[in-house]
């Protein structure tokens, strides 16, 4: 197995890294909510019905697919993916609704509002903007099959698709990109740092445990 250093020379971390950097200096040279209000002007059928979609990777429902694709597989992989999951919803709803607990750009946009170019079909909610929660799921998710796979293709892809729910988050006006920005480093930083722990520093615990090795079809 890679370790962690490994991973991260990876192409699929060195696009996060291009990504991060970009979000990072454009949230910072620019009033919040410009990028959401330069993208709300470029709607377009396309866009609305592509986003509308790729949002629903960092649901709930594809991470139970995902668990369920591995309990039939590899416990190990299913309790890794419990634990990163459990991690990262703490940190977000801890942020979401006893610290920060910010609107998201309906509300911060009231007066003007009624000029959003919204989505067909799309409930847009109005508090608990900051951190993004889609996108920090999307990204512990990725991270974990990153972690799993030795193919290049597949972690570029992986890391490519929660990108995406990121971008999808703000296209979608539920978020802000500040918001997106905290959620994937919250997805990435607990999914990093569990694996490391289960598999670098404490392998004993689980992953040297042979029986977690298979799953309920694959013995």
């Amino acid at each position: 197995m890679e370790s962690i250093k490994d991973k991260l020379q990876s192409p699929a971390f060195l696009m996060y890294a291009i990504y991060i950097i970009f979000a990072i200096v454009v949230v910072s040279v620019n009033d919040k909510g410009h990028v959401l209000l330069w993208l709300n002007d470029r709607h377009n059928p396309f866009g609305d019905h592509f986003f509308k979609y790729v949002t629903h990777f960092g649901d709930g429902l594809v991470y139970a697919l995902v668990a369920l694709t591995f309990l039939i597989y590899r416990y190990f992989n299913l309790i890794m993916l419990a634990i990163i999951g459990l991690v990262q919803t703490v940190i977000v709803q801890i942020g979401k609704r006893l610290i920060f607990d910010t609107p998201r750009p309906r509300k911060f946009f009231t007066d003007s509002a009624d000029i959003f170019n919204f989505v067909d079909g799309v409930h847009v909610h109005s508090s608990h903007s900051f951190p993004s929660g889609h996108t920090a799921t999307a990204f512990a998710v990725a991270t974990l099959l990153i972690c799993l796979t030795r193919n290049r293709l597949l972690q570029v892809l992986y890391m490519l698709l929660a990108i995406l729910v990121g971008i999808s988050r703000i296209y979608i006006l539920q978020h802000f990109m500040i918001d997106t920005i905290a959620g994937s480093l919250i997805g990435m930083a607990s999914g990093l740092i569990v694996w490391w722990y289960f598999v670098e520093k404490r392998p004993e615990l689980l992953y040297n445990k042979a029986g977690l090795h298979r799953g309920l079809l694959v013995k």
